[in-house]
């Protein structure tokens, strides 16, 4: 078995475990790049639950359950003009979602779709420009992104693309009020992450779940995989279980 198989395996065994069908909300939409909802394809091979309420975004609502606990956000969602102003139009929703403990998580975007992410709280600002990147830079080496379940140094992050899209995809061009884990040689924050309230807004000019099913090639599919499941991992646990059993879960797996 490939090693990206048998990672993605022992993630749905510990989600499997862990985790109950309404702790994730998906939105996710098949833009006219990847034409790939790649949380759906992604989230369905591991075997992951999820609540998918792209449906009920598309007719103008974030229809958040009180059961959710973490809103994950295709990148390139905002290809769709309906999901893009339903998170505007909802963006008291979204806050107070994150106020009380929830976890939004949004990779990259085009900036035609999405320059400025309207729906942030006061004091936390992210515009996205045009420039694709080939480079991605830890900041944050410590940071669990990057170390669980998948030990990743800025090598893992080389050669990733879609067409002629690098592995930062689109970028920031200005953002505030967020810890930046992650940037380009350019200096542009390539992943952050904010403390709202309760809960947290992660940001990513990175697009690990459609690279994951549509990259170029197995090379930008396995390593956007790796990405994805950390990603999985650091967020959705604490979100999921504080006693951090799927990361118990996880390691006992591994081993």
């Amino acid at each position: 078995m490939k090693r990206h198989a048998m990672t993605m395996l022992a993630l749905a065994c510990a989600f499997s475990l862990n985790a109950v069908a309404a702790d994730i909300a998906i939105i996710d939409y098949a833009d006219e790049w990847t034409k790939t909802r790649g949380l759906v394809e992604g989230f369905d091979l591991l075997g992951v639950p999820y609540d998918d309420i792209t449906e009920a975004a598309l007719g103008g609502k974030i229809a958040l359950a009180s059961d959710n606990k973490v809103l994950f956000l295709s990148a390139m969602y905002t290809n769709s003009a309906a999901l893009h102003q339903a998170m505007d139009n909802n963006a008291a929703v979204v806050q107070d979602f994150v106020q009380n403990g929830g976890i939004v998580i949004e990779p990259t975007q085009a900036d035609q779709n999405e320059a400025n992410v309207d729906w942030l709280p006061s004091g936390l600002t992210v515009v996205r420009s045009d420039p694709d990147h080939p480079d991605f830079k830890i900041l944050d080496a410590g940071h669990p992104l990057f170390n669980f379940p998948n030990k990743l140094t800025d090598d893992n992050f080389i050669g990733w693309g879609h067409q002629n899209w690098p592995t930062v995809w689109e970028s920031i061009a200005s953002i505030q009020g967020f810890d930046i884990l992650a940037e380009t040689a350019a200096g542009k924050a390539a992943v952050a992450e904010a403390t709202f309230g309760q809960g947290m807004f992660v940001m990513m000019c990175v697009a690990p779940d459609k690279y994951a099913i549509a990259g170029k090639d197995d090379h930008t599919k396995e390593q956007a995989t790796l990405f994805l499941e950390n990603i999985a991992a650091t967020y959705l646990p604490q979100a999921v279980s504080p006693e951090g059993l799927l990361t118990t879960m996880w390691g006992s797996l591994r081993r």
